[in-house]
């Protein structure tokens, strides 16, 4: 069986809660933050209100496999500020950036790049930038940028149409991930798995983690 991974998901209040979370979500190798600013969803967070660096929380993050969601308007901006502070894993929301941009900056990166998308966004859009991605990042829900939402049902159906385009490529899903659907995506064919309320808001992340991780592997 091929380990399937849960990565603990933080959207960053402030620099203070990226350090702390740093130190709860230890028993994990990897490090999922959300960055959003205000423009491209509602929600803002840490490192744009409060205003912040992100190379401040590089001596607390290093130590982790770290992958930032750029839900920005302005990603290539936010992008190299986020390599600069140790980033391994970038993810681009195609809603913000054209093909082109896209193309070169992953044909010219040494960063893995992932790709996502808005619920409503044509799944072909998606599928004409994951041709130069490393991996496809789904929204396990429909509108993005907040946890704890309800899980999007039309999201089997892209997972089934994506590994038939990329049946070599892997597919995270983002969103709604919880112990009452990741068998479900798992079995729909997902291969890793990011999550936010389900682990980071519980009494023990920990254990929670663990217990997602008996469901699948």
């Amino acid at each position: 069986m091929i380990y399937s991974p849960i990565v603990p998901a933080v959207i960053p209040k402030s620099q203070a809660e990226v350090e702390n979370f740093s130190k709860v979500l230890a028993f994990s190798g990897e490090f999922h933050l959300d960055i959003v600013d205000g423009n491209f969803v509602q929600t803002i967070s840490w490192p744009y209100a409060p205003v912040g660096e992100p190379l401040a929380v590089k001596p607390y993050l290093d130590v982790y496999t770290l992958e930032v969601d750029l839900m920005v308007a302005e990603p290539i901006k936010a992008a190299t500020k986020w390599i600069e502070a140790g980033a391994d894993m970038l993810v681009f929301h195609v809603e913000t950036l054209s093909l082109d941009t896209f193309k070169n900056f992953a044909n010219t990166t040494k960063v893995s790049v992932g790709v996502s998308a808005h619920g409503d966004t044509p799944l072909q859009t998606l599928i004409s930038y994951a041709e130069y991605a490393d991996y496809i990042q789904l929204m396990g829900i429909y509108e993005i940028g907040a946890q704890g939402l309800p899980l999007d049902e039309g999201v089997f159906v892209k997972i089934a149409e994506l590994k038939r385009v990329f049946p070599k490529m892997s597919i995270t899903i983002d969103g709604s991930v919880n112990k009452n659907t990741i068998e479900r995506l798992y079995n729909a064919g997902a291969d890793r798995f990011i999550c936010g309320s389900a682990i980071v808001l519980q009494p023990n992340p920990e254990v929670a983690h663990k217990a997602l991780l008996g469901l699948i592997n």
